[in-house]
């Protein structure tokens, strides 16, 4: 299994009510093991370090991935899909 795997089979599932289509839970047990394809990750994909266990995934494509360990110790991760924006030759869109 590929981290990208994982990712794709975490998203075909339906989202929680309420939540954006571009946001799941995930479990500690994921977390754990999507930090570990990350690390072991063959395309080389770009990674920022936030607190605790939490990062952004920036492979090729459309899409980067933020993971977020829930900071008040709890089972309440995150993993959210937002759009790779790259810059232009003008600059940034935003």
């Amino acid at each position: 299994m590929t981290a990208r795997g994982l990712i794709d089979s975490i998203f075909s599932r339906p989202a929680w009510m309420g939540m954006s289509p571009d946001l799941r839970r995930i479990t500690p047990e994921q977390l754990k093991f999507m930090t570990d394809l990350v690390a072991k990750d063959a395309e080389r994909a770009s990674v920022q370090r936030g607190r605790g266990r939490s990062f952004v995934w920036t492979p090729s494509g459309p899409h980067k991935f933020v993971i977020t360990e829930d900071p008040t110790g709890g089972d309440k991760h995150t993993l959210l899909r937002v759009p790779n924006l790259a810059k232009s030759e003008s600059g940034s869109l935003f």
